[in-house]
């Protein structure tokens, strides 16, 4: 069975949580899409349903009548769902997607058909209880634990926080605690790095507080692994042989032509320091003015390393800070807590970076992918020459970070749809 071919609702369920009524679609279904994102702390879905009207009961009247109708979905109604495929299960019966709404419906006399938009439970827990409490001065990632551990209830085996080695004291501020830890990101520096810059987000294996340069060793490092390596490698020809006699068929082809959306731009680059930056900083105790040009190149790449483009001294991007010691707590410390100087600047190169170049891609599916993983896409060369000498890209083949995901699921196909990100070129990767 090919990859891309119809998969199995092994279970989906729509539940009223305060009812208690639970209600099967598998064979309502017309179409159901599973987004993750590393920009996102919590997984999405869409969900089309159809039905003609013999569903629910009405408590009421006792008369049959669809699903929306019947059992009066408004939002907050629980969706669990197990999806087997050719690589896996994708598997949410114990942590169901919740129904944040149903933006759309078309009736006809016979049928409605309808949209439903959901959301991870723990986004509507974050949402429902502001985060009133301050924390004190403490590694930003055991903070961010103990805010999803205590508040949010999550236990620890679904998380994977990377360590940072800055402290920093965390203000609730009746935010969200979701929306709360968003605002750690780009002041985390990782303990084993200089690159400050992390990613915030849910897979479906749980919650992820990542640092950009965590998750390009950890998933350079997995390709040892020759099952992972198997599993997230792609290779894109213009023109796709069957394949029938191989175990795999085509499911690692690249099914449609790769959209390159973004590509570098060194004007660009240059406007927003993403070589060379000026910093200026004031120290409000001291009376300490500082100026200086850092180069901030970074040492862990997906491709080759980061070439020097500019000398020493060429700038255009000026950051200014005024650092005031003890702010937090006025009278007691002279300290700088976590200053700004040692992150702004690096972790705004890091993003624009990471984002240099921009492709998207749909492959057969595969819910082995995940949002914050590394694959390796294989580019078909061109050239007049003899292609058997060189039949890849050097170039643009090599590793990418996979920044959005979709599984679709249709009666018919399966597919998964990626948004790859890279910050620099090259097959081969420098060893220097």
């Amino acid at each position: 069975m090919s990859a891309a071919g119809p998969s199995n609702y092994s279970f989906f369920q729509i539940r009223k949580p305060k009812s208690g009524l639970e209600v099967r679609i598998e064979g309502k279904i017309l179409g159901f899409n599973y987004y993750e994102s590393l920009y996102s702390p919590m997984v999405t879905g869409s969900l089309v349903l159809e039905d003609t009207g013999g569903s629910v009961e009405d408590e009421k009247t006792g008369i049959l009548g669809t699903i929306k109708d019947g059992m009066k979905i408004s939002g907050f109604e629980e969706v669990s769902f197990q999806i087997s495929t050719r690589y896996g299960e994708l598997n949410f019966k114990n942590y169901p997607l919740i129904v944040t709404g149903s933006p759309s419906n078309f009736d006809l006399p016979n049928r409605q058909t309808i949209l439903l938009n959901m959301v991870s439970k723990t986004e509507i827990n974050s949402s429902k209880k502001p985060l009133t409490r301050n924390y004190p001065e403490a590694p930003i990632s055991e903070t961010v634990t103990k805010i999803l551990n205590k508040e949010l209830k999550i236990s620890e085996d679904k998380l994977n926080i990377e360590k940072t080695k800055n402290q920093d004291k965390i203000k609730g501020n009746h935010q969200g605690a979701l929306d709360c830890i968003l605002k750690m990101c780009k002041k985390s520096i990782p303990a084993e790095g200089k690159d400050p810059g992390y990613f915030f987000y849910e897979t479906q294996d749980g919650h992820n507080f990542r640092s950009i340069d965590g998750l390009i060793k950890k998933g350079i490092e997995d390709f040892d692994n020759e099952q992972y390596a198997k599993m997230h490698t792609y290779y894109y020809f213009g023109s796709i042989a069957a394949k029938l006699e191989d175990e795999y068929g085509n499911d690692f082809k690249v099914l449609t032509t790769p959209n390159v959306v973004r590509d570098e731009d060194q004007l660009k680059a240059l406007r927003t320091g993403l070589y060379n930056v000026r910093i200026i900083t004031k120290n409000s105790l001291t009376g300490e003015y500082k100026e200086e040009i850092k180069n901030l190149l970074s040492n862990v790449n997906l491709g080759e390393k980061q070439e020097k483009v500019v000398d020493d001294k060429d700038y255009l991007k000026t950051y200014s800070f005024h650092i005031s010691p003890g702010a937090d707590d006025p009278g007691v410390s002279d300290t700088i807590l976590n200053n700004p100087a040692d992150y702004v600047p690096q972790s705004n190169m890091r993003y624009s970076l990471l984002h240099s170049q921009v492709v998207q891609i749909q492959v057969p599916c595969n819910v082995q992918l995940k949002a914050g993983e590394v694959i390796k896409l294989y580019l078909e060369n061109i050239t007049q020459s003899n292609k058997n000498e060189q039949i890849y890209n050097n170039l643009r083949s090599g590793f990418y970070l996979i920044k959005d995901l979709c599984h679709a699921f249709s009666p018919t196909n399966s597919f998964t749809s990626l948004t790859l990100l890279r910050d620099t070129r090259e097959l081969y990767r420098s060893s220097k």
